[in-house]
């Protein structure tokens, strides 16, 4: 995965408007996603589940679910609000990395997005 152009949302974003409008350009036409969450996550994890399975992965704190993008998976990612526990992360999402084909990328619950 070759990503060149890099985005950051600090905490200077009291919402998550420009990050939506950025991952809405790349979701409309991807194919495939992963997800990862971490083991704790279980909420997440669950709603990232009616959207795919999980992928087999040596990373033993967490899960990865991939599957294909549907209109459905869009609709739940562009209306999932803004996380409220932002101690640690100024969250954009709730799930710790999105991937979209290969060619975006949104880590860290979002605050850092790498597009190539």
């Amino acid at each position: 995965m070759n990503l060149t152009n890099f985005y950051e949302y600090d905490y200077e974003y009291d919402d998550n408007i420009e990050w939506k409008n950025l991952i809405s350009k790349y979701i409309k036409t991807a194919k495939r996603f992963e997800i990862h969450c971490w083991n704790d996550e279980n909420e997440y994890l669950e709603k990232a589940l009616k959207f795919g399975t999980i992928k087999n992965s040596d990373w033993e704190y967490g899960n990865i679910v991939q599957g294909n993008v549907t209109d459905a998976f869009i609709e739940m990612i562009l209306s999932t609000p803004k996380p409220t526990d932002t101690e640690l992360y100024n969250k954009m999402t709730p799930f710790f990395n999105i991937f979209l084909d290969d060619n975006y990328s949104s880590s860290h619950y979002g605050t850092e997005v790498y597009i190539g």
